[in-house]
């Protein structure tokens, strides 16, 4: 008799693979009808897989229409990437496949970001660091101050002009990323320029204060060395 973890192994490929890999010892009756049974099961879980894509990418799905979306979806859901996912993560590996499917470079950042927002959702809480905290610091205190990512951020760098269910994220200038950040108990998306998005990721690290005024100093931002990481903890990015 195979062992739970054996079981469960095989019946999921059995699932993904067909019934050729399936350990006939699984189950009791007639071939056929163990067949029939695992096909029901295997359509409910395709079902379920194409529903909770729909769910994670509402804005993509619109911005390319229902039939190319559910179209992308069932070849998306028969790659190897996706089937190794369960119906939480299935759109992990979403937006990389649009870019290999060629769709345009704006609905892959669509993508992309749609599936950082459920990521910044489900990330772990932390208090943000504050204008109002660092207003308090003496100057070498604020300079020694180490900081680094919220728990909850993530950095979308874009590819492109943003989306037109977007555009309203940026007001003027093309901006070079999309941070998405959930600070407290709302998620927000925050068009950021090129130098913000360089200060976040020299944040993926802890960072005292002084060496990020540092390395902008060094990347040409002598004039306001320090704006972008204002920015930063203005949006809450930072604890």
């Amino acid at each position: 008799m195979p062992s739970l973890a054996d079981a469960q192994r095989n019946f999921i490929a059995t699932v993904n693979e067909g019934p050729a890999v399936l350990d006939a010892a699984l189950f009791a009756g007639a071939p056929d009808r163990i067949i029939l049974g695992l096909k029901a099961h295997a359509n409910t879980i395709s079902h379920a897989r194409l529903v909770a894509l729909e769910e994670s990418f509402p804005q993509t799905r619109a911005e390319i229409g229902e039939d190319r979306f559910n179209a992308l979806s069932r070849d998306y859901v028969e790659t190897a990437e996706a089937k190794a996912c369960d119906v939480a993560q299935i759109g992990r590996h979403f937006a990389p496949f649009l870019q290999n499917a060629k769709m345009p470079a704006a609905i892959v950042d669509l993508a992309t970001i749609e599936w950082a927002w459920l990521e910044s959702y489900h990330a772990a809480d932390a208090s943000p660091l504050t204008l109002e905290a660092i207003s308090a610091l003496a100057e070498t205190d604020l300079l020694n101050l180490a900081v680094i990512l919220h728990p909850s951020a993530r950095i979308c760098p874009l590819r492109a002009p943003l989306a037109p269910l977007l555009a309203h994220l940026a007001e003027e200038a093309k901006p070079s990323a999309i941070l998405v950040i959930r600070p407290e108990v709302e998620v927000r998306l925050l068009a950021i320029d090129v130098r913000t998005l360089q200060a976040a990721q020299n944040c993926r690290q802890p960072s005292a204060i002084g060496n990020l005024l540092a390395l902008a100093s060094e990347q040409g931002d002598e004039a306001d060395p320090i704006g972008p990481v204002l920015n930063l903890i203005g949006a809450g990015a930072l604890v």
